[in-house]
C-alpha cells in the first residue's frame, strides 16, 4: 500500500515536472488531487495518505516560491496552502468511504451469488431425485403388467420422462441454468438412458455420432424428444423378428437453422404404406409432428436396403 502511494506520487511528480516547461509555477497543487484519489482507491487509505504527504511537500518546496524551501514569497500563499492540503485530505476521507461502500456491496453481491448457487443445487438435486422417482414408479409399474400392450405404453412414458432428464442435465452445468445445449452431450446422455430402459439385454444398440454443437434449449429439447419417440417405435416395431439389431443416431449441424438428424434402424422396416406418408395416427406420431414443428424442421421417412431410416432436417436461408 504505502509502495503503491509512493508510485502515484512519483507519477504525479513526474508529470508535473514535463508540465513545468509550459506552465512553470502555476498550479502547484493541482496533479497532486488525481494521484491522492487515485492510490486511495486502488491501494486504501494509507497509499492516499503516503502520496498525499510526498506530492505535497515536493509541490511546496520545489515549485512554490521560494523554490528549495518552506518559506512564502506572498504571506497569501500560507493560508492557500492550508486548504490545498485540507481538500486533499478531504479527498483521501471520501474515496476511502466510497472505496469502503464498493468493497461492501461486492461482498453482499458473493453472499448473494453463493446462496442463489446454493439453491440452485439444491433443486438441481430435487429435481433429478424426481425424474428418478417418476422413472422408477413407471418401470415397477411396467414390471407389473401382464399385457404387452400396457407395458409398452408404460415403456415409452418412462423414456419420454428420460428425455426430460437428459435435457435437464445438459441444461445444468454445477453453476447455473443455460439457454444453450451441447447437443453432442445432450444426445449421449439421452442415447445412454433409452439403451438402458428399452434394452436390458443388449442385443439391440443404440449408436450415436454428433457435432459437438450448441442449439438452443427449445429447439434442443424438440430434437432429443423426436429423437425419444421414433427410437421407442423402433423398438416397439423394428425388432421383432429378429430380436437384435441396431439404430443408428447421427446429428450434423452448421448453424441453429440448418441440421439435420438421421435415425437409422435396421429392422424389418415399416409397412408399404407408410413410407413417404403419414406415419399411424397414434399419440406417438402426434407428439412426433408436434415436436417437428417445434423444432423448425421436416421429417421424412424412407425404406433402406435394411430397416428405416428417419430424418428430420431443417435448411437455413440461402
Amino acid at each position: 500500500m504505502v509502495v503503491f502511494g509512493l508510485l502515484c506520487a512519483l507519477a504525479a511528480i513526474a508529470l508535473r515536472g514535463l508540465l513545468s516547461f509550459g506552465i512553470g509555477g502555476a498550479g502547484p497543487y493541482s496533479l497532486i488531487y488525481p494521484a491522492i484519489l487515485i492510490s486511495t482507491l486502488f491501494g486504501r487509505w494509507q497509499a492516499g495518505l503516503v502520496c498525499f504527504i510526498v506530492s505535497f511537500l515536493y509541490a511546496w518546496y520545489f515549485i512554490l516560491p521560494f523554490t528549495g524551501s518552506f518559506q512564502f514569497e506572498n504571506a497569501q500563499d500560507a493560508p492557500r496552502t492550508l486548504i490545498n492540503g485540507a481538500a486533499a485530505f478531504v479527498i483521501i476521507v471520501f474515496a476511502e468511504t466510497f472505496r469502503r461502500a464498493v468493497q461492501r456491496a461486492v461482498a453482499e453481491r458473493d453472499v448473494e451469488l453463493a446462496a442463489r448457487e446454493l439453491l440452485l443445487k439444491e433443486l438441481d438435486h430435487r429435481t433429478k431425485n424426481n425424474f428418478a422417482m417418476v422413472a422408477s414408479l413407471l418401470d415397477m409399474q411396467r414390471r407389473q403388467q401382464v399385457s404387452e400392450e400396457a407395458q409398452g405404453v408404460l415403456t415409452t412414458a418412462a423414456a419420454r420422462v428420460q428425455s426430460f432428464a437428459a435435457l435437464h442435465t445438459s441444461l445444468y452445468s454445477g453453476r447455473a441454468f443455460i439457454e444453450e445445449v451441447s447437443m453432442k452431450d445432450y444426445l449421449s446422455s439421452l442415447r445412454d438412458d433409452l439403451q438402458r430402459a428399452l434394452f436390458e439385454t443388449g442385443r439391440i444398440e443404440i449408436s450415436l455420432t454428433s457435432d459437438d454443437f450448441m442449439m438452443p434449449r427449445d429447439r434442443a429439447l424438440a430434437i432429443g424428444l423426436v429423437t425419444n419417440e421414433l427410437v421407442t417405435n423402433a423398438a416397439k416395431h423394428a425388432f421383432k423378428e429378429t430380436g437384435s439389431g441396431t439404430i443408428k443416431i447421427s446429428f450434423a449441424a452448421k448453424s441453429e437453422d440448418d441440421w439435420k438428424l438421421s435415425i437409422a434402424d435396421d429392422g424389418v422396416g415399416m409397412p408399404d404404406d407408410s413410407i413417404g406418408g403419414k406415419t399411424p395416427t397414434g399419440l406417438g406420431s402426434r407428439l412426433i409432428d408436434a415436436f417437428t414443428r417445434k423444432a423448425g424442421a421436416e421429417l421424412k421417412v424412407e425404406r433402406a436396403e435394411r430397416g428405416t431410416v428417419f430424418t428430420l432436417e431443417a435448411q437455413g436461408e440461402a
